[in-house]
């Protein structure tokens, strides 16, 4: 079976998803007000494990670190996770639950993006953003974005806000895109789990490195 370090010397694949959109478009809708959400009791035991010691290997768990785009020289790590999620379902059907939850917000599915993927360890493989979603389909005038892969029942999660599609897109905050999610699955009655897993993967404008553990049925 290939090596993670094999894989990073293949060719990266082709087809990098399209364009940020520039049609002008409405600004995104509020989100659900990030105040005032609130924490479980105790950590749910699925990642009970990873809330001592940082994850600094993907290798270790079922959680992402980063999403990473291909290049003509393998992958390039890009933005950082910073959501895991614990729905009851397992696999497709529990990311289909977190899904529904954005839905229900009134956020779109498979928004114009790129095309990004992240790390396996089962198939040791590099896996394409298997669920995404936005406030907006264009996001001509910035708005909240997520990307999600499910390995092992748990679900990873990149969140962010993005720029506004010109003179550049970009990443205005980890952070709100991060408390946004928090607020929206608080509201539909999932739990926050009292610690945070520290993946290391601190990286600008304003991620400080850790996952908020967001449960179903904590």
């Amino acid at each position: 079976m290939s090596t993670r370090r094999s894989l990073l010397r293949k060719a990266g694949l082709t087809g990098i998803g399209t364009t940020i959109g520039v049609t002008l478009l409405p600004s995104p809708p509020n989100a659900t007000d990030p105040s005032g959400t609130v924490e479980a009791a105790e950590p749910p035991e699925e990642v009970a494990d990873w809330l001592d010691e940082p994850i600094t290997d993907e290798s270790d768990a079922p959680i992402g670190r980063y999403h990473y785009e291909p290049t003509r020289n393998g992958f390039r790590a890009t933005a950082p996770f910073n959501v895991v999620l614990l729905p009851e379902a397992d696999g497709e059907r529990g990311l289909e639950r977190v899904m529904s939850v954005l839905d229900d917000e009134g956020w779109v599915r498979s928004p114009e993006e790129y095309t990004r993927f992240a790390w396996d360890r089962e198939r040791e493989a590099y896996v394409r953003q298997q669920a995404t979603s936005a406030q907006t389909y264009y996001g001509t005038n910035g708005r909240r974005h997520v990307r999600c892969w499910s390995f092992e029942s748990i679900v990873s999660m990149q969140a962010h806000e993005d720029t506004s599609a010109r003179p550049k897109h970009g990443i205005a905050s980890y952070e709100r895109g991060r408390d946004t999610v928090e607020a929206i699955f608080a509201e539909d009655g999932w739990e926050i789990a009292p610690g945070t897993i520290d993946l290391r993967n601190e990286k600008g404008p304003d991620h400080d490195g850790l996952a908020t553990v967001i449960a179903e049925d904590p």
